[in-house]
C-alpha cells in the first residue's frame, strides 16, 4: 500500500483540525485510509482516499470541499488552498487549489513546503502548529504502577543460643561487648532518681482552699466557742475580703511553698 505525502500529511492534520466540528473523526479516517489516484490539473492538486471498508461510516455529516488551510508549496509566489472533499461526513479526497499559479512542474511528492496555517472568519491567517494540539500519549500514565517496587525485605530471625552465649541475648540492657555479656559488668551503679518537680502552688486553688478554711473557721467558732452566727459571718466576709488581696495571698503563697520545699528535703 502506498504511503501519504510529507504534504499531504500534513495539510490532513490541519485540515482534521480546521474541520474537528464538523467532522469530528476526520482525523481518524484519513488515518484508516490510503490513496488511490492522484492528479495534478495543472492548476492545484487532488488525491484520492479510500477509507478503510471496515471503519463505521459517520450517520450524518456535511458534503463538499471544506476546510481553509493554506500553504506556500515549492517557489510559487502565493500559497494554495487545500480542501477536504467528503460526502455526508466521509472522506473522499484531498484538493489543492493555486489561485491559477501554474503547477504543471511542480512534483507534488517531493516538493518542498512550509507556512502552514488556516484563514479564520476575519480573513486572518493562524499558523498552524501540530506540537500544540497534540494531546499527550496516555502510555506514560498505564506504564506508571507500583508493582515492580521491591518489597520490603523480612527483618531477620532473631539467633538463639544455648549455654554460655545465651546470657548474650538475654542481657538487658545490651551489653556492651561480649566479656561484659558472659561475665558481668562490675562498677555499674543505679542511676540515681531525678529529683523532684515542685509545682507552684496555684493562685486560684490556693484561694478557693483559703475560702473553705474560713468557713470551717467560721462554724467552729459558733459551735465551740459560742459565737453569735452574725458575727461568725462577719468574721468569714472581712477574712475572706482579706486572702483575697494580692499581697496576702503572695505570702501565704511563699509560706505553702517553703513548707513543701522543707518536707521534700526531710524525706530525702
Amino acid at each position: 500500500m502506498s504511503r501519504y505525502t510529507r504534504l499531504e500529511s500534513a495539510v490532513m492534520d490541519a485540515l482534521a483540525h480546521d474541520l474537528r466540528a464538523e467532522i469530528p473523526d476526520l482525523a481518524g479516517q484519513f488515518e484508516e485510509s490510503r490513496p488511490s489516484q492522484r492528479r495534478n490539473s495543472g492548476f492545484g492538486l487532488f488525491t484520492e482516499m479510500i477509507v478503510d471498508r471496515t471503519r463505521p461510516v459517520p450517520v450524518s455529516g456535511p458534503t463538499g470541499d471544506l476546510g481553509t488551510v493554506h500553504a506556500m508549496v515549492g517557489a510559487l509566489p502565493d500559497s494554495i488552498a487545500f480542501k477536504a472533499r467528503v460526502r455526508q461526513g466521509v472522506l473522499l479526497g484531498l484538493m489543492g487549489d493555486s489561485y491559477g499559479q501554474d503547477t504543471r512542474a511542480i512534483d507534488f511528492a517531493t516538493v518542498a513546503f512550509d507556512q502552514v496555517f488556516t484563514v479564520d472568519a476575519q480573513g486572518r491567517s493562524i499558523p498552524f502548529e501540530p506540537a500544540k494540539y497534540t494531546r499527550p500519549s496516555p502510555l506514560p500514565d498505564l506504564q506508571r504502577h507500583i508493582d515492580h517496587a521491591p518489597s520490603r525485605a523480612p527483618e531477620p530471625t532473631p539467633l538463639k543460643n544455648v549455654g554460655a552465649l545465651q546470657r548474650v541475648q538475654e542481657t538487658e540492657p545490651p551489653a556492651t561487648n561480649f566479656m561484659d555479656a558472659v561475665f558481668g559488668r562490675a562498677g555499674l551503679s543505679e542511676p540515681e532518681p531525678e529529683p523532684e518537680v515542685r509545682t507552684p502552688t496555684d493562685a486560684t486553688s490556693l484561694l478557693i482552699g483559703l475560702w473553705a478554711l474560713i468557713g470551717v473557721i467560721a462554724v467552729l467558732l459558733v459551735i465551740v466557742f459560742d459565737f453569735s452566727f452574725v458575727a461568725a459571718v462577719i468574721f468569714a466576709i472581712f477574712a475572706g475580703r482579706a486572702v483575697k488581696q494580692p499581697s496576702v495571698l503572695s505570702a501565704i503563697r511563699k509560706v505553702l511553698d517553703n513548707w513543701r520545699t522543707s518536707r521534700v528535703i526531710l524525706k530525702d
